[in-house]
């Protein structure tokens, strides 16, 4: 079998190796080479690989851990408002609400409508139109009566005008329920 070399290249190299291999210090230094060489190559790259897929894991995992955290903040936070959320699902649960905070004022309700509720997310909306009569701190009672309510609502708008005997109010209330509640 033909290498490209001829033999007297090849009888001059191994020449040459038996020179240096016959010092001994150059034979330490040789097997020293080859065993740090050996050490890297099974060793060191293998756990650089290993270091840098669990490098890469444990990111993930600290994402994850993130994301879990939020969950749980956004959880905490849905709980702090459950209360705030009426059993009752309907319209007329909210109707009821309302008059009995018109009563609480004594404000003169004029004429009170409502729109079909609309889902949002895992909740519903009711949206009450309201019309009422009164002076202006009893109105001013009414909001902040709304505004300190134990239900979760939003005073979406509010309009006033004069009248001859006192003011009107129109508000559009947003009252907010769950989605899947039973009427209680």
């Amino acid at each position: 079998m033909e290498l490209g070399l001829d033999k007297e290249k090849i009888e001059q190299y191994k020449a040459l190796a038996l020179k240096h291999l016959s010092n001994p210090r150059k034979l330490r230094l040789l097997v020293i080479s080859v065993l740090v060489l050996a050490i890297v190559a099974g060793v060191h790259v293998p756990f650089t690989h290993w270091i840098g897929r669990n490098r890469a894991l444990a990111a993930e995992k600290k994402r994850c851990l993130g994301t879990i955290r939020d969950v749980e903040a956004l959880r905490q936070e849905v709980d702090s408002y459950r209360g705030r959320l009426p059993a009752g699902a309907d319209t007329n649960d909210w109707v009821q609400y309302v008059l009995a905070g018109l009563r609480q004022v004594r404000l003169r309700l004029r004429d009170m409508s409502s729109k079909p509720p609309q889902t949002v997310g895992p909740y519903r909306t009711v949206t009450l139109s309201i019309d009422v009569e009164g002076t202006y701190p009893e109105m001013k009672r009414f909001v902040e009566w709304l505004e300190q309510s134990d239900r979760l609502l939003r005073v979406d708008s509010v309009r006033l005008a004069k009248q001859s005997n006192g003011l009107l109010m129109r508000l559009v209330l947003l009252g907010v329920v769950r989605k899947n509640a039973k009427p209680a």
